[in-house]
């Protein structure tokens, strides 16, 4: 049988296999530190959203008192600002698409295992979490003894009322409710002390909790995410809900949102292309997504104002990565140190305004206020959490970081 040369194609050591994939480039911190002046921003922008709520009665019972045929510029100028804090709610799930981006580059950059990862987050929540339960719950019960007639329904003002509640539900407080507080969840139809800003603590916890599970199969968890979101989306009759099917079928998308974009940041010529847009354009685009998003929270569509929120988020975050502002000005310096003390700030804002809201009580006598008290509460407020973030959760963190 005739011999058969067979030729073998020669093979290179130095060649690489087809199916390596390059090094994923990620942003370092120093990049991402800018992203904190959109922290500070979000939570500043939701102490004003509710000093308005408490300390003026605006609105539809501001125009009956004030009605529009009486109003010079100056009050549809005035009038204009204060309606710019009208979206509260957005501004918290512009806050959710944040953490999911900066959780999972920080998964990414340091690998964290299940155990290592939760003691992490409780570290980081708990302390200044139980501080401003106990500030919370501790004002009311000053606000009770000291003006009672901030507890007074008799004017009909929601949160004359909620406060009564809230003083009630304190006085019979038992394991149950601390337990329940100890869980981000309502002691009966109040947070503890009212503190309403509790409610987004349990999506967040929820989200850190499915983070090890969920960030192992990350595309996969993408997908189920956006397929919850839309089932949400469509099923419009279904009524209230408990915490956790909420989570499943609102909050969780907005954080999965940021954790996408944070991979597509880093997988893609994302930014290469935002450099290549000029700024004017992205400023364009932001005040009309901004002008947008003023108008689905001032007619309280949630499901659309949700939507325009992350992309508000992420062509914010965009924006700054691109290097489009400068981290230099004094507004971004400001905004930057206000989000080094975010979730102080957040946390603790709520029952501090309440005592603003007795000690204009005790001055004034009334329970209604129509001139705007709460431009002058946001800096004493603002200072004093910032003080607070000092004393609670600066030290609980430098601590912790020792141990």
């Amino acid at each position: 049988m005739p011999r058969i040369n067979r030729q073998v194609p020669s093979v290179s050591l130095s060649t690489k296999p087809l199916a390596q994939s390059p090094p994923l480039q990620h942003l370092t911190y120093q990049e991402l530190d800018i992203l904190h002046t959109l922290r500070g921003f979000c939570a500043f922008y939701v102490v004003i959203f509710h000093a308005k709520f408490i300390l003026w009665s605006g609105g539809r019972q501001y125009l009956q008192v004030h009605p529009r045929t009486t109003w010079g510029i100056l009050d549809y100028l005035a009038f204009g600002a204060d309606m710019l804090s009208s979206a509260g709610y957005e501004m918290v799930i512009f806050f959710f698409v944040l953490s999911g981006f900066f959780i999972r580059y920080a998964q990414l950059r340091k690998h964290r295992k299940p155990i290592a990862f939760y003691k992490n987050r409780i570290v980081r929540i708990y302390p200044p979490f139980l501080f401003a339960s106990v500030l919370a719950a501790v004002g009311v019960w000053c606000i009770a003894q000291g003006v009672p007639a901030a507890l007074a329904t008799d004017n009909g003002r929601e949160l004359n009322a909620t406060l009564a509640q809230a003083w009630q539900e304190l006085r019979t407080l038992g394991v149950g409710g601390v337990a329940r507080t100890l869980g981000f969840m309502q002691v009966g139809n109040v947070y503890i002390g009212y503190n309403d800003v509790y409610w987004s603590l349990l999506p967040e916890a929820i989200f850190y909790l499915v983070v090890p599970l969920a960030f192992w199969r990350i595309w996969a968890y993408y997908g189920v995410s956006v397929v919850l979101h839309v089932v949400g989306l469509l099923w419009t009759q279904h009524g209230p809900l408990n915490p956790f099917t909420d989570y499943l079928l609102t909050f969780n998308f907005y954080f999965a949102v940021g954790a996408m974009f944070y991979d597509v940041v880093v997988r893609t010529p994302w930014l290469t292309w935002t450099r290549r847009v000029p700024g004017w354009v992205l400023y364009v685009l932001l005040a009309g997504l901004f002008g947008g998003l003023l108008l689905l929270a001032v007619l309280k569509l949630k499901p659309l104002s949700g939507l325009v929120s992350a992309l508000l988020a992420i062509l914010s975050m965009s924006t700054l990565l691109a290097g489009k502002v400068s981290g230099q000005n004094l507004l971004m310096r400001l905004l930057h140190t206000t989000g080094v003390f975010s979730f102080s700030l957040y946390l603790y804002h709520f029952p501090l305004l309440l005592l603003c809201y007795s000690a204009l009580v005790l001055l004034t006598g009334e329970t209604v206020f129509y001139a705007r008290y709460y431009w002058l509460a946001l800096p004493l407020v603002t200072g004093v959490a910032y003080m607070l973030y000092w004393l609670t959760e600066r030290v609980s963190v430098a601590y912790f970081r020792k141990v």
